[in-house]
């Protein structure tokens, strides 16, 4: 089984303590009250500036910065949509996040070869990489639960292509894998998988 390495979780958890330090920290601070709080949290989490500092970036092609922008598929040559299944993939821990909500965002009104190729790469990023995946969703601004959906939707249409007539034992070795990828890590993680999990079952019927 694929599992993710430390530093993924070490990051994340590092990030999540410095927000914690700072919302306490600004909550402290006269005259502020439980509103403004939630309101820095929500634009001034670590999560957030590290997604804008993506979107400052000039090395990143504006391409998939419109793609985060609009929430969508953005229509272009082939090669360009299909790059954004390579950028899922990034080892780059600076744009990891940035990447995975594009790549999430551009299932939104995809179709064609874009959606049976972003199939295959929801399905491969899911079973290699699912401590990320569980990660993000279970912290990154902009994702919804219709995001989940349409994760659950594509790795389920890749089930069904890879193995036609035996979807019904597919998803349960999925679910078997999945769970067995995050044996060991944090509790929320098995949440999101649990939820995922039962989207996909969903989308069998």
């Amino acid at each position: 089984m694929f599992l993710s390495c430390g530093p993924q979780n070490g990051k994340r958890e590092s990030l999540l303590a410095d927000s914690t330090r700072e919302k306490n920290a600004f909550s402290d601070a006269p005259g502020i009250n439980a509103t403004t709080v939630d309101q820095v949290d929500e634009i001034g989490s670590p999560y957030q500036q590290e997604l804008n500092r993506a979107l400052a970036d000039s090395s990143i092609d504006d391409y998939y910065k419109e793609i985060y922008r609009q929430e969508e598929l953005v229509p272009a040559e082939d090669s360009k949509m299909l790059s954004i299944r390579e950028k899922l993939f990034t080892d780059d821990s600076d744009k990891d996040l940035f990447f995975f909500i594009v790549f999430t965002k551009s299932l939104n009104g995809s179709d064609g070869f874009y959606s049976e190729a972003a199939g295959l790469s929801a399905f491969e990023f899911v079973t290699k990489r699912t401590e990320w995946f569980a990660d993000y969703f279970s912290v990154a601004p902009k994702l919804n639960d219709r995001d989940m959906e349409n994760w659950a939707k594509y790795v389920y249409g890749e089930i069904k292509i890879s193995r036609e007539n035996e979807e019904t034992e597919a998803v349960q070795e999925l679910e078997a894998q999945l769970y067995e990828n995050i044996k060991i890590a944090r509790g929320e993680y098995h949440a999101v998988i649990e939820e995922f999990m039962a989207k996909v079952k969903r989308a069998m019927l």
